[in-house]
């Protein structure tokens, strides 16, 4: 039996919501070309930037459309692009 949990949660609107912990759970809640871009950075990443991947994939899952100008910029920032 596990120990770990295969499901976190995060607070959106003031509401809990429930993501996926996984990787084959992820890959379920997201649609066909997200799930494509997914195994294309998680086939691309290495062992030491794979957690990067799931916890990008992660909030992805757990955003609205409202947070992705927030998201882009970050991602910017964190490449030096700002």
């Amino acid at each position: 039996m596990s120990e770990h949990s295969t499901s976190r949660w995060t607070i959106r609107n003031e509401e809990r919501v429930e993501v996926p912990a996984t990787v084959e759970g992820i890959r379920g809640a997201l649609s066909e070309d997200q799930r494509r871009r997914f195994e294309e950075a998680l086939g691309g990443a290495t062992v030491e930037s794979v957690a990067d991947v799931l916890r990008h994939w992660i909030l992805n899952v757990a955003s609205g459309s409202e947070d992705e100008e927030v998201f882009a910029r970050l991602e910017a920032e964190g490449r030096g692009a700002a």
